[in-house]
């Protein structure tokens, strides 16, 4: 066996271009400049990368560092929450004869009358 996996792996490992510039790239991203910005500076130093490169590596910083260097937002969690209907004590409670000669509980071609009947 001429190579073993772990000398392949450092030499396969390709440093990133943006690597000479990290120091910078985390300075401009904690002062909130923009990714645009950045590439706009580093094109002014000889680096030309695209946009989804340049998001790719701060991705990759943002998990080196374990602390947030991207400016996204917070996954937050929506909860709904049901409000408890207010319950009527015995004295304003109807009573059933009350509930089913209600407007709301007859149908349109009932009397109150012949409600009354039925129940």
């Amino acid at each position: 066996m001429a190579i073993t996996a772990e000398e392949f792996l450092k030499t396969a490992k390709k440093a990133s271009k943006l690597d000479a510039f990290r120091d910078d790239i985390i300075k401009l991203k904690l002062a909130k400049v923009s990714n645009k910005e950045i590439l706009r500076f580093l094109a002014m130093n000889d680096v030309h990368t695209s946009a989804s490169n340049l998001c790719y590596f701060l991705k990759n910083l943002q998990n080196e560092l374990a602390q947030p260097v991207i400016n996204t937002p917070k996954i937050t969690e929506t909860v709904q929450v049901k409000t408890a209907t207010r319950i009527k004590p015995p004295a304003e409670a109807p009573t059933v004869q009350e509930e089913n000669n209600s407007v709301a509980n007859r149908p349109a071609w009932a009397s109150k009358k012949s409600m009354n009947e039925l129940c």
